[in-house]
Parts: C-alpha cells; sequence; structure tokens
C-alpha cells in the first residue's frame, strides 16, 4: 500500500512538472507563430494600472508608459486608485493624460478593475501593476498577437530581480521554466491563465469580476477561453518586477495566489469539461488542478510513504531515494537560511524555492477553507 502511494505521489509530480510540458512539445513542436501587425496599424489601447497606496512608485509608473513606443492617439492611460489613503491619486493626477479613478471606499482590486474597464474607450485592454516596469517596445510586443482573430487575449513575461537588479536565483529560475512552458501552450492552444503583471484582451471579451474573486487576472483569462478564444503569449513584451522586500511578504503573496487558485476552481469548474472544452480542459487540470490540490500534498507524503517503506525494509532502492529526499530537504534548508541573509546559490536556493512555493500552497489550501483569505489588497513596504 505505501509503495502504491508512493508512486503515484511520484507521478503526480513528474507528470505536473515534467510529462505535461513534454507533451505540450511533441503536439506542437512545427507550429510556428503568426505574424504580428505593420507599424501604424496597432490598435487603439487602454492600460489600466490597479494601484492601491502606491506613492513610492505610481510616478516612476505613469512615466514609464509615458516613454513607451506606442502613438499617443492610440493610448488612454487609466490608473484605479479606489481606498488609496496616500499620495496615489493626487500623484497620478498630476500628470496630463492620465484618468484617475478613485473613492474612499476600499473594496479590493476585482472592483477596481470592473470600473475602470467600464471607463476605457479603447478596443483593447492592458492591465499592469504599479510596481512592474515595462521596456519601451513591450506593449507593441504585446499588441502583437491580437492580428490574429483567434487571438482574444495575450500574457507577457514576467521577469524577477533583486533590489540591486540582479536576477532572483530561485523564483527568477522558476520564472524562466514557466516562460518556456508558455511558450509551449501557446503553440498547443492557449496559456491557461495570466498573471496580472501585464495582460492585455479584446474589451469585448472582458467579463466583470466578482468583487470577491482573489485571483481576478486568471478568472479574467479562463473567461477569455469559455468564450472560444485563446490566451497567447508574447515573450519579448517584456514586464520587470522587483522581488518581495523579505520572505515574510513573499510568503503572504503566495499563499494569497494558492487562495486564489483554490476559489478559482469553484468559480471556472466548467473548464473540466472536456466536452464544452477539450484542449482548454486537459492543460487546465494538467497546468493548474494538478499543482493548486495535489502537488503539495503529493510531496508531503511522497516523503511519508518513503520513510515508511524504508522502516519496513521495503527494498534498498526506497533507502537510496529517502537519502536522496533528506538531502534535496537539507538543500532546502540551507537555501532557506541563506535567502533570510538576502544572499543566494543556485545549488540551495532553487530547493528552497520548491519548498518554499509547494508549503505556501497548502497554506493557501487551509486559508480558503478556513474563510481567512481576505480580497483586499495587503501592502509590503518597499
Amino acid at each position: 500500500m505505501w509503495a502504491v502511494l508512493f508512486y503515484f505521489c511520484a507521478g503526480v509530480i513528474l507528470y505536473s512538472y515534467l510529462g505535461y510540458p513534454v507533451l505540450l512539445y511533441i503536439f506542437s513542436f512545427n507550429r510556428k507563430e503568426k505574424p504580428g501587425f505593420s507599424n501604424g496599424d496597432e490598435p487603439a489601447v487602454s492600460m489600466i494600472i490597479a494601484a492601491y497606496n502606491e506613492e513610492k512608485v505610481i510616478g516612476l509608473k505613469v512615466q514609464n508608459t509615458l516613454a513607451l513606443d506606442y502613438p499617443s492617439s492610440k493610448l488612454q492611460i487609466i490608473v484605479a486608485a479606489f481606498g488609496s489613503t496616500d499620495a496615489t491619486e493626487a500623484i497620478a493626477a498630476s500628470f496630463d493624460r492620465v484618468l484617475v479613478l478613485h473613492e474612499h471606499q476600499r473594496k479590493g482590486k476585482a472592483a477596481a478593475i470592473n470600473e475602470a474597464v467600464k471607463q476605457a474607450v479603447h478596443p483593447i485592454i492592458v492591465l499592469t501593476d504599479a510596481n512592474t516596469v515595462l521596456s519601451t517596445q513591450t506593449l507593441k510586443q504585446l499588441i502583437a498577437p491580437f492580428a490574429d482573430e483567434q487571438t482574444g487575449a495575450v500574457a507577457g513575461e514576467k521577469k524577477v530581480i533583486s533590489a540591486d537588479g540582479a536576477a532572483v536565483s530561485g523564483e527568477g529560475m522558476y520564472w524562466q521554466y514557466e516562460s518556456w512552458l508558455k511558450k509551449q501552450e501557446t503553440k498547443f492552444y492557449t496559456v491557461v491563465g495570466a498573471a496580472g503583471e501585464l495582460f492585455a484582451l479584446r474589451k469585448e471579451l472582458f467579463v466583470p469580476v466578482p468583487e470577491q474573486t482573489i485571483t481576478d487576472d486568471f478568472f479574467i483569462s479562463i473567461n477569455v477561453n469559455f468564450q472560444y478564444k485563446k490566451v497567447q503569449y508574447a515573450a519579448n513584451a517584456v514586464s520587470t518586477e522587483t522581488a518581495s522586500p523579505s520572505l515574510t511578504d513573499e510568503w503572504k503573496r503566495k499563499v494569497r495566489i494558492a487562495a486564489g487558485g483554490i476559489q478559482s476552481l469553484s468559480l471556472l469548474g466548467k473548464a473540466l469539461n472536456p466536452l464544452l472544452y477539450p484542449l482548454l480542459a486537459f492543460q487546465f487540470f494538467s497546468h493548474r488542478v494538478l499543482r493548486w490540490m495535489f502537488c503539495a500534498p503529493a510531496l508531503l507524503f511522497l516523503f511519508l510513504s518513503n520513510l515508511l517503506l524504508v522502516l519496513t525494509n521495503a527494498g534498498e532502492v526506497f533507502l537510496w531515494l529517502m537519502i536522496l529526499q533528506i538531502l534535496f530537504y537539507i538543500f532546502a534548508l540551507i537555501g532557506w537560511q541563506l535567502a533570510r541573509n538576502n544572499r543566494s546559490f543556485f545549488l540551495f536556493n532553487i530547493p528552497f524555492y520548491i519548498v518554499f512555493m509547494h508549503a505556501a500552497m497548502l497554506a493557501g489550501i487551509v486559508r480558503y477553507a478556513n474563510g481567512q483569505q481576505s480580497v483586499l489588497w495587503e501592502k509590503a513596504d518597499r
């Protein structure tokens, strides 16, 4: 029985992180990207910046947006500063081309996005966070896939750097893996969900987000799929984000995302219906459901079942596998100590990030089940 549990857990983890990507690569090996727009043919865009108490960065964000290589007549800039109690509204309003939306009541990011989309006047909506920096060509690269009428939304590329501008070894390498996976998903059919740091969609496909939704970006992108349109990935549309200032802040962020993922299964469960969405159902289960619901518990039970197999003398192979698991967690522990002291070494930071991420998933499941995860933004000091 313990051997069956061990192999099942190992299978879940290996399929989710290795088997599924390999299948995507095989199924979409020869598929080519379609050309984008010619210069001057780009559609008009309304860029929405959701900003809660972002006085430290909102000025730089607006300046960064104004510096994008995109015709000013085709770019509307909206700052949704709902609930902000600092100078975010005043700083954003000091720029001539910026429409600032503000009210004192704090309802959460979903409510802010819903209202901002109502004020958007252009056919393409771009959602971006206040603390992300875009390269000058990013917007053109993000919009290019809309030349294909089957494209309903486009996800940008996210890069994570430390405060001194260096790549973050653990999270940075994980996002490199995720970026490669999104390329394969784009070739196969659709990206399953998009990060809110940089995301674009056709306004006509926007479905208002329920105000209690935790992961608004995921809700919006999957609803594009429900209308039989694809979410594509633009690898050259780069947004850069500074890593969380502390492990505590990063933990809160990941737990929130994990709780939002569990919530999404109840809100978007029909994505698993293969009769309605055959390709999406395969991708949604393989990429999201397994990771959110099964991979974190599988890591825990992989260790426990391996330990019991060793204690019952089930075979030498299980002893060696136990030793490898123990070494992995020792490396993760060393990586944790390095991270606490703002130091890194990939040999230790990658195991630490894997454990950290899956522990946050378990915590997110518990928080959502207990109704403890708030929909409201919780600011991290920068």
